[in-house]
């Protein structure tokens, strides 16, 4: 099975713009796959991949069932599904419907599948997806980042995986395309990476210092 690094990204409708500003920021190279999950109804699907595709260099895909991701890749869930990963494919399914939290479901499944390759982010949304799935990656052994809530459109979720003591990093969105290209970089240059202190929100977060 590839090992190469999937980063699941995990936000809410109606705020792309954190996932925007995180894949802005990505080098054209990083050596890793990238599948974004929201909570998506067909109203929003084409305002979603259309706002990343503006966003990023990368290629910017529909994830299909049976897809197999490649680095340097974008993936976006369509409206109405739940993804996982599966024997190293994307599988698609209907959403079964009532609470829908695709971020648990897709973070679970890599952590099940990929483990150490596996790279689990929060960004800005309402509600607590994302929230169990950060615990399933960190207990798998990947590496976990939520976005820093004073950044945060919507705080709720950032903030509900951040309570779970099981996030690696909390990072504004382009603070998190660095930590990313650090994380999936060769082992030569790894930067090192201390902790900065917000007083305000009485939260500790990560950020990127030059080695």
């Amino acid at each position: 099975m590839d090992t190469s690094p999937i980063v699941a990204v995990a936000s809410s409708a109606g705020d792309a713009d954190a996932v925007s500003e995180l894949l802005c920021a990505l080098p054209a190279e990083c050596r890793a796959a990238f599948i974004i999950v929201q909570h998506l109804d067909s109203g929003r699907e084409k305002l979603l991949f259309e706002a990343l595709g503006k966003s990023t260099i990368l290629p910017v895909i529909h994830a299909h069932d049976g897809a197999v991701v490649e680095q340097d890749h974008v993936y976006v869930i369509t409206a109405n599904t739940t993804l996982r990963m599966t024997g190293g494919r994307i599988r698609v399914t209907p959403n079964p419907g009532g609470l829908h939290h695709p971020g648990d479901i897709l973070f679970t499944s890599l952590a099940k599948e990929h483990g150490h390759s596996a790279i689990g982010v929060v960004l800005s949304g309402e509600g607590s997806d994302g929230a169990l799935g950060i615990q399933a990656l960190k207990q798998g052994g990947g590496a976990t980042l939520a976005q820093y809530p004073g950044s945060a459109r919507f705080p709720s979720m950032p903030i509900s995986a951040i309570e779970t003591g099981c996030v690696d990093f909390v990072l504004r969105p382009n603070e998190i395309a660095c930590e990313l290209a650090r994380l999936t970089a060769p082992p030569a240059g790894v930067a090192r990476c201390a902790l900065v202190i917000d007083d305000n929100a009485g939260l500790s977060r990560g950020r990127v210092m030059a080695s």
